[in-house]
């Protein structure tokens, strides 16, 4: 049943992946010209996030702008790595670097606001790059590879809600409630997560 699950999520994100790849055509092409790589953009991420993080105690708006045009710019760098037939497991690997890095500052900003839960945003901290890890490890394990593993978890549907739900709190949506109740979630789930992943890695066989 979870093998049938992952499957059908594989096939979803290929699809997804193919339609945005092709509706990006355009731009993929023009930032190409400009000698521009899919590593730039990854970097570029990171290095944007680290602003945010600067500025989130001095204009909170400002770094929520920032924080979105950082993930703006993660649509582009894999899309841009396949249009110049660049794409790698090594530059998959710093694509999911640079996210998680993104995703940790995110979380060390709310932590600098004290905007929820301390305990439970450093939960998070380390529980959505351990989860990321273990999945990587579960589902890619002796796959070929042209680096060290294959680094695909496709594990944002643990981010992307947390991130929703703390932008609408900063533009005035909801309370601060609702960002409250989708973090406590999203550890809860998280926690089962890297249970089963870990079970599934420790039980398996070594390869011959």
């Amino acid at each position: 049943m979870v093998k049938d699950f992952n499957g059908r999520l594989d096939e979803l994100n290929i699809k997804m992946q193919t339609t945005k790849d092709g509706l990006l055509r355009p731009v993929l092409f023009c930032l190409r010209r400009l000698g521009i790589t899919a590593n730039m953009l990854s970097t570029l991420k990171a290095l944007g996030g680290v602003v945010a993080m600067g500025l989130v105690t001095k204009n909170v708006y400002a770094a929520a702008i920032i924080f979105l045009a950082v993930y703006f710019f993660d649509v582009f760098d894999g899309s841009l790595a396949r249009y110049a037939k660049e794409d790698s497991d090594r530059g998959k690997f710093i694509d999911v670097l640079t996210d998680q890095a993104v995703y940790a500052l995110v979380v060390l900003s709310l932590i600098r606001l004290d905007f929820l839960s301390i305990k439970a945003l450093a939960y998070n901290l380390l529980a959505v790059p351990v989860l990321y890890l273990l999945v990587i490890i579960q589902r890619n394990e002796n796959k070929p590879t042209d680096w060290i593993i294959r680094p695909v978890a496709k594990l944002n549907y643990y981010k992307t809600p947390f991130c929703v739900a703390v932008l609408g709190v900063i533009f005035g949506f909801w309370g601060r409630g609702v960002a409250s109740w989708m973090l406590y979630a999203i550890n809860i789930l998280a926690t089962g997560h890297i249970i089963y992943a870990y079970w599934k890695i420790v039980r398996r066989e070594k390869p011959l």
